[in-house]
């Protein structure tokens, strides 16, 4: 899409919001200008960045779309517990905490606790939030739909994982996906010395070929020994619990479901091979479990995120004969929020 002149419509704020344990979570906030009304907040989270920093440096695109910009909304950007300017530890699919006191904490806290904080401190909004979030972002919208705050009126996860054992990024019923799980968390998972702007530098994998590295590489405990020297905490657990055990179990998702009473608009690539088992799967457990849910379901003809990123209109050499995702995008997507959001 054409760029949209943000600077021109939006104001831009930075804050380090805290959550209930101390720590500060950063965040950005995209307000409209003039002001001519309230606004409901969109928010989305990300342990990838949430680049450009700094308060006069504007994203190209806020929401979703541009047609989002141009709807006008307070846009909300948050680096995740631990990753690039959050304070904190990111723990990769930390468990959620059922028996909670005062103090303990997982993701759905830390968006429960800033939901309240953008309530009480951001102007002119109109009581309202929604979330939406594609891949490791979608994950981070199913904890919100799990968080349950009573101002959360509209989520959207989509391709997002929610058991990694079974069907998503890291394993396919249980067949360790290694090239991937290298790749990702050498990249995203490696313990850090303090919140930074500077995205992790990959690692030298010494040759273009893929196949040749890990023939080379040989037996996979070395692994940590060459490349990840323990600093990558993520790996060693994945390499101490092979089967399926409470370590996994701890780390599914689904029976944490339940009294979900907000609209959910679940989105998933029937081609989408890092997750698809696990965006087909929220949606299954939300109607299981939530009998009188306000949960619906889009499955296109896409891989993984396509539905936000091209028109949709091919796959390889396939051809649709129709913009697939451009439909997606203005008559489900943009509709829904507008509906739960903005009453439209």
């Amino acid at each position: 899409q054409a760029p949209y002149d943000a600077k021109a419509h939006y104001t831009k704020a930075e804050y380090m919001v805290p959550v209930r344990d101390g720590v500060r979570l950063y965040t950005q906030v995209y307000t409209p200008k003039g002001q001519s009304q309230n606004y409901p907040f969109l928010f989305f989270r990300t342990p990838y960045s949430v680049p450009p920093y700094g308060p006069d440096n504007y994203r190209t695109v806020l929401g979703p779309t541009r047609s989002f910009d141009e709807e006008g909304f307070l846009f909300v950007f948050q680096d995740v517990r631990g990753k690039f300017r959050s304070e904190g530890e990111y723990i990769l699919d930390r468990p959620i905490v059922e028996h909670r006191t005062s103090k303990d904490i997982d993701e759905t806290t830390d968006i429960y606790d800033t939901i309240e904080w953008l309530l009480k401190n951001i102007p002119n909004n109109n009581g309202r939030v929604g979330q939406w979030g594609i891949s490791a972002p979608g994950i981070q919208t199913t904890f919100g739909v799990m968080s349950r705050h009573p101002a959360l009126v509209a989520s959207s996860p989509q391709a997002s994982p929610a058991e990694q054992f079974i069907g998503d990024d890291f394993h396919h019923n249980g067949a360790f996906r290694l090239m991937y799980v290298f790749s990702w968390l050498s990249r995203n998972a490696r313990i850090r010395t303090g919140p930074t702007e500077t995205p992790v530098r990959p690692i030298d994998y010494g040759t273009p070929d893929g196949y040749k590295f890990f023939m080379d590489l040989g037996p996979v405990a070395n692994v940590n020994k060459e490349y990840f020297h323990d600093q990558v905490p993520t790996w060693n657990e994945y390499m101490e619990h092979p089967n399926y055990d409470q370590y996994w179990g701890d780390r599914n998702y689904f029976r944490h479901l339940t009294n979900i009473n907000h609209a959910v608009l679940n989105v998933a690539g029937w081609f989408d091979a890092e997750d698809f088992y696990g965006a087909m799967q929220v949606y299954y457990n939300i109607e299981k479990r939530n009998p009188k849910n306000k949960s619906r379901l889009v499955v296109g003809p896409w891989s993984h995120g396509q539905w936000n990123r091209s028109d949709g209109d091919t796959l390889g050499h396939i051809r649709f004969g129709a913009k697939t995702s451009f439909y997606f995008r203005e008559n489900v997507q943009l509709p829904f929020f507008n509906y739960y959001l903005k009453d439209k």
